[in-house]
């Protein structure tokens, strides 16, 4: 990492950013790499500020698209389900495309989809790497930087920001400190000449039930054939609301929704034969249940979700996907002795040590819980 970007981690750490040092270092790691370059004004997009369950960056961009933006979108891979690491396990899918072949698909279908490295702003992906060995991945001056480079890399006008609170959120634990966060962000925007958003959503429980890139993936494909379920289906109007505040307030047609996803994930080296294959491959490993050892409320520590479901991932090369779960009870229901909470995806010699990690994630007690908290959206 170079010692510039060291010494900028370390005062946002220490001090935080003024505004126009954010938008500075957001330059700057854009221009470390190559940039697409999109005259028109309607390009596109909602980020998120990471975290497990919302399936926001891979729903949103095929609804844009069917409401008529283009959508170009570079993504930070790692992650147990972000949008970029899900399409990377559809065979064939590839997301490391240079300038040529990334405008080549952005032509065809008003979508590509690509990962921050090599060719576009390879200084964040270095220092996103950083910002994890160092314990600095949550500091929202940092956070917001990374997320507005990779928007002026690929000429994004206009930027929707899912910001999910929550104790393992970048942009603060608890919404006082996201709205915060949440104003820097959109000021920030501005200086760069973007029209920014910000939707401020409750991170503290799962967002939908479908955790884990292959299960994220079946998530996809159950909304693009309109089999989800009412859980998934109530996650999905959340997502289609984000459109909506930065793509106008339209009616998002199902079929041009589907139409726009099948066309990218084509363009971008899959197929929708192998896309629809690796996903009922994925329900169909789901056999085995994990049950409530006791009668109570639950609750899950989303935070250590995450880890488990990262660890019983792999560390196989590309978009590992090894592991992942299917939820069967929402945050806040009661359950009963021997009833079933998940189901459970992984390799048979990691069983005992995920099914371990996934229950101390979860929590079964006697006091119910609350409602969760409304979403939230900043204008600056």
């Amino acid at each position: 990492m170079h010692a510039d970007y060291v010494e900028v981690v370390d005062r946002a750490v220490h001090g935080g950013l003024p505004l126009g040092q954010i938008a500075d270092l957001a330059i700057r790691l854009a221009a470390s790499g190559n940039r697409l370059d999109l005259a028109q004004a309607d390009t596109a997009d909602i980020a998120s500020t990471g975290g497990p369950t919302s399936l926001s960056t891979l729903l949103c961009p095929p609804m844009l698209v069917a409401i008529g933006r283009r959508v170009p979108k570079l993504g930070v891979p790692g992650r147990p389900a972000g949008g970029v690491d899900v399409l990377g396990t559809i065979p064939g899918y590839r997301t490391a495309l240079d300038v040529v072949a990334a405008e080549q698909v952005l032509a065809m279908c008003n979508y590509v989809h690509i990962d921050a490295g090599a060719s576009f702003a390879p200084a964040d992906a270095a220092l996103f790497r950083y910002r994890q060995q160092v314990g600095a991945q949550a500091v929202p001056d940092l956070a917001i930087a990374s997320l507005l480079s990779k928007k002026i890399a690929v000429g994004v006008k206009r930027v929707g920001l899912e910001v999910r609170v929550a104790d393992h959120g970048n942009f603060g634990s608890d919404f006082a400190e996201a709205r915060q966060a949440s104003r820097k962000f959109c000021d920030v925007a501005r200086i760069l000449g973007m029209d920014a958003v910000c939707v401020l959503t409750d991170a503290s429980r799962p967002f939908q039930p479908f955790v884990g890139r292959g299960e994220a993936l079946l998530a996809f494909k159950l909304v693009l054939d309109g089999e989800e379920n009412d859980w998934l289906a109530e996650h999905l109007d959340v997502c289609t609301t984000m459109v909506s505040t930065i793509g106008g307030a339209v009616e998002v047609d199902r079929r041009a929704m589907s139409s726009a996803a099948i066309r990218n994930i084509e363009a971008q080296g899959g197929s929708e034969r192998r896309f629809r294959e690796y996903a009922n491959e994925i329900a169909r490993r789901h056999g085995r249940p994990l049950i409530a050892e006791a009668a109570g409320y639950v609750r899950y520590d989303l935070g250590k979700l995450r880890n488990a479901v990262i660890q019983a991932q792999g560390a196989s090369a590309g978009y590992a996907d090894d592991a992942g779960v299917i939820l069967k009870v929402r945050a806040g229901d009661r359950v009963e002795p021997k009833e079933e909470l998940l189901s459970v995806r992984c390799p048979e010699a990691a069983r005992l040590t995920f099914e371990a990690a996934l229950r101390s994630a979860i929590e079964i007690d006697a006091t119910p819980t609350g409602s969760p908290a409304a979403m939230e959206f900043v204008h600056v």
